[in-house]
C-alpha cells in the first residue's frame, strides 16, 4: 500500500468529519460563518485547529503562546485567539502539569530517601544515590511540559536531573519525531509509538503519570477504563496528573461549527468521582484562574 492511499489515524480527538467545512457551511445555510472561516484560517491556530481538529500542534501552539500567522492580520488574530478564555485555561493546565510534575519527582525523593535507599557512592548522598524516578506523558503530543521540567531540573538541580526517566507515549508518529527533536539534549527521554487505550500501552512501575487534553475526547467508560489503567502502572503512592474542562461559550461555539471539534466537559465532581471509581485515594482539585478548567491530582494509596 502506498503512503498516499494508507488511512488516517483513528485517533480520539480528530473528530471532524466533514471533508470540506465551507461546503458543510453552505449545506446547512450558515452563511454567516463562511466570513468568519475564511478569516480565521490566516491564523495558525484557528488553521491547524480546523483542519486537525485538538490536534498536538493546536495545544502545543496554545502552551508557546506564540503568536503567527498569514498576511499580518493573521498575526494579530493569533494573538487575539490565545487571549480567548479557552486558550488562557489550556495554558493554566499546561503550567499546573509541570509544577504537580517537579513535586512528584520531589515525593519520591522525599519518600525513598526516608525509607532509606541505598547509596551506591559512600562519597555521595541525596538525590543523586536513589533508584531511577519514571515519568510518562501519555498521550503525550509534542511533550513540552516534560521537556519544560527536565531543562528546570537541569538548570537548577542537576543531581536530581541525572535520577529522572522521561518517557512519552503516543500513537501519532509525526509528534513523537518532534518530541525527539524538541529533546534531543537530553539523553534521559525515551518516546514510544502506542495506542493510549491499549492494553499494554503503560509501563509499570511508573512514579508520575500525567495525561492532559485527551479525557476531553473520551466518554466516562472510556476515560474510567483509562484511569484505572494509570493507577495499575504506578508504583504505591505514585501521582497521576490530569484534567477536566468546563464549557465556554465563545470557544464551544467556534469549536463545533468551524473545526468539527467535539468535547466532553466534566464537572470537578463528576472528575473526583472517576478518579475514586479508578482506585486512587488521596484527590485533591482545583479550579484554575480562568475558571475552565479543573486540575487534579490524584496518589495511588501506599
Amino acid at each position: 500500500m502506498s503512503p498516499m492511499s494508507e488511512p488516517a489515524l483513528q485517533l480520539p480527538n480528530r473528530t471532524r468529519r466533514s471533508e470540506s467545512i465551507p461546503r458543510r457551511l453552505v449545506a446547512e445555510g450558515k452563511y454567516h460563518l463562511l466570513p468568519v472561516y475564511a478569516l480565521l484560517t490566516t491564523s495558525d491556530l484557528a488553521r491547524e485547529g480546523i483542519r486537525n481538529s485538538g490536534s498536538f500542534r493546536f495545544a502545543d501552539h496554545i502552551y508557546r503562546n506564540e503568536p503567527s500567522g498569514r498576511y499580518g492580520v493573521g498575526r494579530v488574530l493569533d494573538r487575539v485567539l490565545l487571549k480567548l478564555r479557552g486558550a488562557r485555561s489550556m495554558r493554566s493546565r499546561f503550567f499546573h502539569s509541570c509544577i504537580e510534575i517537579r513535586g512528584g519527582i520531589r515525593n519520591v525523593v522525599e519518600a525513598r530517601l526516608a525509607g532509606g535507599a541505598r547509596v551506591p557512592d559512600p562519597k555521595r548522598s541525596g538525590p543523586a544515590s536513589i533508584d531511577p524516578i519514571v515519568v510518562i506523558s501519555v498521550p503525550c503530543g509534542i511533550a513540552r511540559d516534560l521537556f519544560e521540567v527536565a531543562e528546570m531540573l537541569h538548570a537548577t538541580e542537576p543531581e536530581l536531573y541525572e535520577q529522572v526517566d522521561f518517557i512519552g507515549i503516543d500513537l501519532d508518529p509525526e509528534a513523537l519525531e518532534l518530541s525527539r527533536t524538541l529533546t534531543q539534549d537530553h539523553p534521559c527521554f525515551e518516546f514510544r509509538c502506542a495506542d493510549a487505550l491499549g492494553a499494554e500501552s503503560l509501563l509499570k512501575g511508573a512514579d508520575v503519570v500525567v495525561s492532559l487534553g485527551f479525557g476531553e475526547f473520551l466518554s466516562d467508560h472510556q476515560l474510567l477504563d483509562f484511569y484505572r489503567r494509570c493507577c495499575a502502572s504506578l508504583n504505591d503512592g505514585g501521582r497521576f496528573i490530569t484534567s477536566a474542562m468546563s464549557r465556554d461559550r465563545v470557544s464551544d461555539y467556534l469549536a463545533r461549527e468551524l473545526a468539527e471539534l467535539h468535547t466532553n466537559y466534566r464537572s470537578t465532581e463528576r472528575l473526583t468521582e472517576l478518579l475514586k471509581s479508578a482506585g486512587f485515594t488521596k484527590i485533591r482539585t482545583g479550579r484554575d484562574k480562568v475558571g475552565l478548567q479543573t486540575l487534579a491530582v490524584a496518589e495511588k494509596e501506599l
